[in-house]
């Protein structure tokens, strides 16, 4: 990646329109425009050169032009925007296209079964009865057809900042293009195997001439080709110079997802990140639907404590007017963010715990559940943290968390030998530190593995190292683990086992068969620098929530985790964040956040923003303290150094606070 230089207000302004919407672009004005972004505190827009719907908002040589298109929308608002110095990247589809699905049929994604990708089926963008829309295969004559003409004409007409091109990735495909080129290259179109090879081929050559269109005309552009986040796949990321993390809460991503996948994509080499969220209550296009802005607030103030630029989706009104509502609530949570830029500007991430979960190289949607489960008890508890992938350095870090599922080949096992070494601590779960082959152990966890455990739930009896905070008869674990005999390891809890696995001619009460007695293994062991939980805990804790889980692991962090990096007195729901600006003598950035987001219907919301008063913090320092204060306030706290840590009281935090240290 490029190193992109990104603005931290931007907004993603949506025009799927409809080819039925009459007067499309007609009650355009520069003015209202440019004034609703400023009142927004906006500072770079992406807006739209083509849509899904397969129409163009700009004089076109093709056949795409939308038919009651009024005026150039891009050309106008590209003037009005570099008049105004607001920067402006353009918007172009890619694998949605309605005109070119609806009119070339051949040129659809084609299952395996002669089905095709996308409508009857559901899509969670798209409620019924329309189900969503058709995907493209880039393999076919539409590449030439649409894609390539429509992003060269934009390119050479109107040399934008940058380029956005939605709607991509790979996938398997059997269209005829699709069967020729697998035939070719020697592949089975029968065999997923070869099919997932075809489409990192067809991907890959999308992903080359679209970049060289854009970077040879012009070097500088930004350019993000947006699908899913593509975590572990560096092939991708030259073709990228920067990443955008989609994620809307209160649509399907929730709360915790964000927060997560950027710990991973902040710490890649080079890469500035852009988080989009958005001004709707629910999803993309939800015309007359507002998020509430105390909400919208809290989501880019997460945004910028873990050094992500924020981006608030919107939809322009067909006929090309502002909605000034909107940009009054998205100005009042850019408001705050403005403010808060000279604390945000070149901030480095300050960690000593790291996950370690290359979900997106195996693709497992599983062990994708246990990263999210770790990082929420790792959030809960306060604990700055980073996702790794298996590439990345371990020495940084003196804990690493392998969550659940994660198979250790020889590689990763010279790392990790390397990092226990070091000094460094380790914690796993489940099936995590089993060689590829399961043979056993890569790593000496003082216990041999004997095989996946023969029972379909387990219980944990926690013994007194471990005790805090947690009942002492047995708790259920909603899943079973790995059975292990102990050799040289100190067992910390011990499995238990139901009386039988419940079927449906066999089982008891409503839910889960009542513990027998022990199962002869270990619920938790642990030697030395190592503690290892013979249950999936992290994905059972994302799917259950039990707090005696986050509880547990909490101790078996205690255990291994002495003198950590931060410790503040907030609940569960607050949030903790460390950043360092080097250019700025290395001062140090405590972000401090709390809000309780809830349900209604089946949309997590947040509104009743709660203060929390007297707010105790201990960040560990190297250097020496001259001053803490908070920011933007710029009002000075008292504060004290003793045993290698500073420590003070944040008299109120209400949503957010910085808290700065020089």
């Amino acid at each position: 990646m490029k190193n992109a230089k990104l603005r931290y207000r931007q907004v993603h302004l949506d025009f799927h329109t409809s080819e039925h919407c009459p007067n499309v672009g007609g009650k355009f004005d520069e003015d209202q425009f440019i004034g609703a972004l400023r009142k927004g505190h906006v500072d770079s827009v992406t807006i739209f050169a083509q849509c899904h719907h397969g129409w163009c908002y700009y004089p076109t040589k093709t056949d795409m032009q939308h038919p009651n298109l009024q005026t150039d929308l891009v050309g106008r608002m590209l003037a009005a925007a570099k008049k105004a110095a607001i920067n402006m990247p353009v918007y172009i589809t890619v694998q949605w296209h309605e005109k070119a699905a609806r009119e070339h049929p051949e040129w659809r994604v084609r299952r395996p079964d002669g089905g095709y990708m996308g409508r009857p089926d559901k899509h969670p963008h798209t409620p019924l009865p329309h189900g969503g829309w058709y995907r493209l295969c880039c393999n076919t004559p539409y590449m030439a057809t649409s894609v390539l003409p429509v992003l060269t004409e934009v390119m050479e007409k109107y040399n934008p900042s940058g380029i956005f091109l939605d709607i991509t990735g790979e996938y398997e495909c059997t269209c005829d293009w699709c069967v020729v080129g697998m035939k070719g290259k020697g592949l089975d179109p029968n065999r997923a195997a070869d099919r997932a090879i075809h489409a990192r081929d067809v991907y890959r050559d999308y992903l080359t001439k679209t970049t060289e269109i854009v970077w040879r005309r012009n070097p500088d552009a930004t350019i993000y080709h947006n699908g899913s986040d593509k975590k572990g796949r560096h092939d991708l990321y030259p073709y990228w110079s920067h990443h955008e993390i989609e994620s809307l809460p209160t649509g399907m991503w929730g709360y915790n997802h964000f927060p997560t996948n950027a710990r991973y994509f902040t710490n890649l080499p080079n890469c500035n990140v852009i988080a989009q969220t958005g001004k709707f209550h629910r999803m993309w296009g939800e015309f007359g639907g507002f998020k509430n802005p105390v909400a919208l607030a809290y989501e880019v103030g997460q945004i910028v404590s873990l050094n992500c630029r924020c981006m608030v989706g919107d939809q322009l009104h067909p006929e090309g007017e502002m909605d000034e509502e909107t940009y009054r609530i998205i100005g009042e949570a850019y408001r705050r963010v403005e403010e808060r830029e000279p604390w945000l500007v070149g901030a480095e991430p300050v960690v000593d715990v790291a996950i370690l979960a290359p979900s997106g190289v195996h693709k497992d949607p599983a062990l994708e559940n246990s990263e999210v489960g770790a990082g929420l008890m790792l959030m809960e508890n306060q604990i700055p943290f980073l996702m790794l992938d298996e590439t990345m350095d371990l020495s940084p870090y003196r804990l690493l968390i392998l969550p659940d599922s994660v198979r250790v080949n020889a590689a990763l096992k010279a790392k990790i030998d390397a990092f226990l070494a070091g000094g460094g601590k380790l914690l796993s779960s489940g099936e995590s530190g089993l060689d590829p082959e399961s043979r056993g152990f890569a790593y000496d966890i003082g216990a041999d593995y004997a095989g996946p455990s023969p029972n379909d739930v387990e219980y944990v009896v926690v013994k007194d190292e471990i005790a805090e905070n947690l009942v002492r008869t047995p708790f259920l674990v909603y899943e079973s683990g790995v059975a292990t005999k102990a050799t040289d390891g100190d067992e910390l809890a011990e499995a238990w086992k139901p009386y039988f696995n419940r079927t449906y001619g066999r089982f008891c009460s409503h839910r889960n068969t009542p513990f027998e007695g022990n199962a002869g293994w270990p619920a938790v062991i642990r030697k030395g620098h190592v503690i290892h939980i013979a249950q999936p805990i992290f994905r059972v804790y994302d799917d259950q929530g039990m707090q005696l889980h986050r509880d547990l692991v909490k101790n078996c962090i205690d255990l291994l985790y002495d003198d950590p990096l931060l410790q503040v007195s907030l609940p569960s729901c607050g949030r903790a964040n460390v950043t360092r600006q080097p250019q700025e003598g290395n001062r140090l950035i405590v972000h401090l956040m709390y809000a309780n987001p809830i349900k209604r219907g089946d949309t997590e919301v947040i509104e009743d923003i709660i203060p929390l008063y007297e707010v105790a913090v201990s960040l560990k320092t190297d250097r020496a303290v001259s001053r803490v204060y908070l920011a933007p306030e710029n009002e000075a706290l008292d504060f004290a150094i003793a045993n290698g840590r500073v420590s003070f009281v944040v008299p109120k935090v209400e949503m957010n606070q910085i808290v700065v240290i020089e």
